[in-house]
């Protein structure tokens, strides 16, 4: 049987640090390098990676895809620092999950509980109608 003290003292951790979360966002971003397509550039070689780095920020809204191009800077380095936010919000979020499942397991069921689940027979509201005397 689990620990119930250590598993609150974990669920406590865990929401103290949901609490410290700062500004975060969904999305991801990637980095990408492109060639340009003029023969004659360093490009085109099979060696070279090709222009960039060019940065994408990618977002799913309302079912559909948003894409914002980006360049190195300090744009950038907010969007990164958001979306990593996001991500460990995410994760912590799943971890508390995990506790309190294993939490809600453990705990015994409270006696006012307990009693109306052992009383919730089907029963029904509603009265069938009286059949008719004439026929």
């Amino acid at each position: 049987m689990p620990d119930i003290v250590k598993l609150e003292a974990q669920r406590a951790a865990l929401l103290e640090k949901l609490g410290a979360t700062g500004k975060m966002r969904r999305g991801s971003i990637t980095e990408n390098y492109r060639r340009c397509g003029k023969p004659t550039c360093a490009c085109a070689g099979g060696a070279h990676p090709g222009h960039g780095p060019y940065y994408a920020y990618t977002l799913k809204v309302g079912g559909k895809t948003r894409t914002r191009q980006l360049r190195a800077g300090p744009a950038l380095d907010k969007l990164e620092r958001e979306v990593s936010m996001g991500r460990a919000f995410r994760a912590t979020c799943d971890e508390l999950f995990k506790v309190d499942e294993v939490l809600c397991d453990a705990r015994p069921l409270e006696p006012k509980a307990a009693e109306e689940k052992k009383r919730s027979g089907r029963t029904s509201s509603t009265k069938s109608p009286k059949s008719s005397k004439r026929s």
